[in-house]
């Protein structure tokens, strides 16, 4: 389905009283750092959200906080804090904030200062810390259940995140995690190229039939492509809102899988998350390779549309089908390359966008049903069965067969 403008508006923008913005706030909690960036009594780290700045941190004890940017007293940045006790303290005048949120000291303040400490309004936010993401709460609502992902409660070995600065907005990213038929197309230069890459015969079939199964909060459906060699080739991903795309292993049944994830920054801005993690045995090594940088992993920089991406023609003369060295890069400039914010209502649309119109559909339904105030959570946290959802691949000789798949 295409969208009209005003239901595109709707679902992209995300900044200040956004619709869709509180609907994401008060519902879900949010990718905001990777857990290895804070450094226990290290320095405050900036965190941009839905077009607000954060400031966070990790205590002496380990512990994160997680405040509003800016020191409630006179609006100096915390970023510029020192971070000793557990807590943060201004360096303008010296008020100090714990971990927790709690106003410790004012030494400005002669007259009674405890009881003024219990007055002071610094806004801090509920953190939980999974698969090497901190992940922060930013709705008015007391928090919902922490979702439990099996990779959530791997150990760390089992688990690896990376993430990446997109300067498109958040929705762009969602559709392409959910998007299975252009993988046999815009990735095809890596087909057959390692297990943890894409199987060689991908490129078979560029036109899968999608089969859905909704589930509450979401759905997983079968792109099914036929296979020379006979067969039908099933990959199985799966769909949790908002943003949860957790796609099939390309080496069945024990492989590596992926969960794609997006951080709204502000309405043309977005971090797209790449978590790797295996619920059978730890990572290959080799998954580390690409990630020098694991907030900035795909090797070289890649540039922008003054430059094509990075794209490179020579190397597409020479036969490589896309022109980027990384296959994440080829995400990240075909998203970049559809606009800040793309116009859904220009879009003509056939199968093999099934599965986005789906997301749109409940993305529509979860900022309608906010909107309204008609229920106290628009997403049915507590029906959702997190731990058994994960994603398959495999060749089938009876097509049926995937929707009794197990791993």
């Amino acid at each position: 389905m295409s969208l009209s403008t005003e239901d595109n508006e709707l679902l992209c923008r995300i900044e200040g009283q956004a619709p869709m913005g509180i609907a994401l706030r008060e519902n879900f909690w949010i990718p905001a750092l990777l857990s290895d960036s804070l450094v226990a009594g290290g320095k405050p780290l900036p965190s941009r959200l839905f077009g607000e700045n954060f400031v966070a941190f990790r205590a002496t004890d380990g512990r994160v906080g997680f405040f509003d940017e800016l020191c409630p007293h006179r609006g100096a940045s915390l970023l510029l804090a020192r971070n000793e006790d557990n807590s943060l303290r201004c360096i303008y005048h010296g008020w100090k904030y714990d971990v927790s949120g709690k106003t410790v000291e004012v030494p400005t303040e002669p007259r009674n200062p405890e009881a003024f400490c219990r007055t002071v309004p610094l806004k801090h936010y509920p953190v939980h810390e999974a698969a090497g993401i901190v992940f922060v709460w930013l709705g008015r609502s007391a928090p919902q259940p922490f979702p439990d992902f099996e990779f959530t409660t791997l150990p760390p070995d089992h688990t690896y995140a990376t993430k990446q600065l997109l300067r498109c907005n958040w929705l762009q990213n969602v559709e392409a995690g959910m998007d299975s038929a252009h993988v046999s197309v815009l990735h095809q230069a890596w087909a057959g190229g390692g297990p943890n890459l894409i199987p060689s015969f991908i490129g078979d079939d560029q036109a899968p039939i999608y089969e859905f199964e909704n589930f509450p909060g979401g759905f997983r459906y079968a792109a099914l492509r036929n296979v020379r060699a006979g067969g039908k080739y099933v990959r199985i991903n799966n769909f949790v809102m908002p943003w949860f795309c957790l796609i099939a292993p390309s080496k069945f049944p024990d492989g590596d899988r992926l969960v794609l994830l997006t951080t709204p920054i502000d309405d043309y801005h977005t971090f797209y998350w790449n978590l790797k993690y295996n619920p059978f045995k730890p990572l290959s090594p080799s998954i580390h390779n690409p990630a020098d940088d694991p907030d900035n992993f795909p090797p070289p920089t890649m540039g922008g549309r003054e430059n094509a991406w990075g794209q490179d023609r020579a190397a597409m003369a020479r036969g490589h089908f896309s022109g980027f060295g990384h296959l994440n890069t080829e995400d990240f400039a075909v998203c970049e390359s559809q606009g800040k914010m793309a116009d859904r209502s220009k879009e003509y649309l056939n199968s093999g966008d099934l599965a986005v119109v789906r997301v749109r559909q409940l993305l529509l339904d979860l900022v309608g049903r906010q909107r309204s105030g008609a229920v106290d959570s628009a997403h049915p946290h507590g029906e959702i069965r997190y731990n058994q959802i994960r994603a398959l691949a495999d060749i089938l000789t009876d097509k049926n067969e995937w929707r009794s798949l197990v791993a």
